[in-house]
C-alpha cells in the first residue's frame, strides 16, 4: 500500500474515532442546566408512583417509579421512569450474593406499567408533585438523559441505592437547594425492624434474611433512612418543601390518590413456622441427651456449619456491607463441620474446640433474649432454641469423651 492509501486509511480511522467520541458525548449526563428544555403545557404533571408489595421475594418490599404526563402534547405524553429494571439472566443469583447486581433506569408507557400491577393484584398510589411546566421539563430532561444506554445502569444497593432512594437523589440533583428534605430523625427503629415487617408472609425468607444480615442493619434509621422502602418514601415526600426560602414556598406533594387498590392480603408481622421447627429440634436434642443417643445431634452441627460457611463468605468475600460483623456466626460457626469431638479417638484440641463452640452457641441463645443495647445485634426468635439445641449437641459440660 502506497502512502496515499495509508493516508486514506488513517483518515477513515480518525473519522470513525471522532464519530464514536461525538456519539458518546451526544447525551451528556447530568444534562447542561443551560440547555433548551422541551416545552410542557400547563396540563403537564409529574408524580411519584408507589406500588404495594407482592407475593414474590423481589416484590415483597413494593416499588417506586416516576411518572411524567402532558396530555395536551401532540402526541400525548404519559411516560413512566422505572429505576427497578434488571436482567434475570444466567448468574443472577451469584451476582446478587456477591453484591454486584446491576439495575437500570428504563422507560415505558403508563398503561404498560399499570397493566403489570393489575395482573398481579398489587395496588398503585400516585402523589402529584407541586411543580410548574418548566420544572417538569427540567425533571423530564434529567430523567431522559439518565435513561440513555450510556448512563442508565447503576450498582444496586438494597438499603441505600434502589428504586425508592433514587427518587430523592433525582429530586435533589434536579432542584438542589430549592428542595427542602426534612425527614424525621428516626432513632427508635432499625433497618432490620422494617425488613421484618415486610417479610411476615414468607417466613423462611424472613428467617434467612435475618440470619445473613449483620450489625449494620441494626443501626438506627436516622434521617430518611426508612426511605429505602417505597411506602415509607411516600410518607417522607409529604413532609418535603419546594422553594422554602422564597415567597413561593409550597409542599412538594400537591395531592395523593389511589389509582389501583391492592387485592392482596397484608402480610402479618410474625416470625412464623421456622420458630416452631427450631423448638421441635431442641425437643428432639433434649430427648436424645436424656437417652444418650446421637442421631440428630450428629447432623445438626453439620447443617449449622454449612450455614456458617455461607455467613463467612458473605462477610469476607462479597461487597455487601450489610452482611458484615454478623454475630450469628457465634451459633452457626463453620468449624461445626468438624463435629463435637466427643469420641475417645478425638484429639484433645478437637474436644476443646467442641466445648468452646457449644458454649458459644448456648451463650448466643441467651444473648438473643437481651435488649439490643446489650446484644448489639437483633437475633431471629429461632436462634434461642437453635442455640440451646447446639449446646446439647456439643455437650460442653462433659469432661470425658464418649466411647
Amino acid at each position: 500500500m502506497n502512502w496515499v492509501g495509508c493516508a486514506r486509511v488513517w483518515t477513515l480511522l480518525v473519522g470513525v474515532f471522532l464519530t464514536l467520541q461525538v456519539g458518546a458525548q451526544g447525551v451528556p449526563f447530568p444534562p447542561d442546566a443551560e440547555a433548551p428544555l422541551r416545552f410542557f403545557s400547563d396540563a403537564s404533571k409529574a408524580s411519584i408512583l408507589t406500588c404495594s408489595p407482592g407475593t414474590e421475594l423481589y416484590s415483597a418490599f413494593g416499588h417506586t417509579a416516576i411518572r411524567i404526563t402532558d396530555l395536551a402534547a401532540e402526541p400525548p405524553l404519559d411516560r413512566v421512569y422505572n429505576f427497578g429494571t434488571f436482567q434475570f439472566s444466567e448468574g443472577f443469583y451469584l451476582r446478587f450474593i456477591q453484591g454486584e447486581l446491576i439495575y437500570s433506569l428504563s422507560t415505558s408507557t403508563f398503561g404498560g406499567f399499570l397493566e403489570e400491577y393489575i395482573r398481579s393484584g398489587r395496588g398503585v398510589e400516585e402523589q402529584e408533585l407541586n411543580l410548574g411546566p418548566e420544572d417538569i421539563a427540567r425533571l423530564d430532561g434529567y430523567l431522559l438523559a439518565h435513561a440513555h444506554p450510556d448512563h442508565r445502569d447503576y450498582r444496586y444497593l438494597f438499603l441505600y441505592d434502589n428504586c425508592a432512594t433514587r427518587v430523592i437523589t433525582v429530586l435533589d440533583q434536579v432542584f438542589g437547594s430549592r428542595l427542602t428534605v426534612d425527614c424525621v430523625d428516626r432513632r427508635d427503629s432499625t433497618f432490620r425492624d422494617l425488613l421484618r415487617a415486610k417479610l411476615g408472609g414468607i417466613p423462611l425468607t424472613r428467617f434467612g434474611i435475618d440470619v445473613v444480615l449483620g450489625l449494620p442493619v441494626d443501626a438506627p434509621l436516622g434521617k430518611c433512612g426508612d426511605a429505602f422502602l417505597p411506602d415509607h418514601l411516600a410518607d417522607e415526600l409529604e413532609g418535603m418543601l419546594m422553594d422554602a426560602q422564597t415567597m413561593e414556598e409550597r409542599p412538594l406533594v400537591r395531592n395523593r390518590r389511589e389509582l389501583l387498590p391492592s387485592m392482596l392480603r397484608a402480610a402479618p408481622d410474625r416470625a412464623g413456622w421456622p420458630v416452631g421447627v427450631a423448638w421441635g429440634l431442641l425437643a428432639i436434642c433434649l430427648l436424645e441427651a436424656v437417652k444418650s443417643k446421637r442421631h440428630l445431634r450428629r447432623v445438626l452441627p453439620v447443617l449449622t456449619g454449612a450455614v456458617g460457611c455461607l455467613l463467612a463468605f458473605l462477610w469476607f468475600c462479597t461487597d455487601h456491607n450489610d452482611t458484615r460483623y454478623n454475630l450469628n456466626l457465634l451459633w452457626a460457626f463453620p468449624l461445626h463441620l468438624l463435629g463435637p469431638g466427643l469420641r475417645t479417638t478425638s484429639p484433645h484440641w478437637k474436644r476443646s474446640l467442641g466445648r468452646a463452640m457449644g458454649l458459644a452457641a448456648g451463650g448466643t441463645a441467651l444473648l438473643s433474649l437481651a435488649p439490643l443495647t446489650v446484644s448489639m445485634q437483633a437475633f431471629h426468635p429461632a436462634v434461642l432454641p437453635l442455640g440451646l439445641a447446639l449446646f446439647l449437641c456439643f455437650e460442653p459440660w462433659r469432661k470425658n469423651s464418649l466411647p
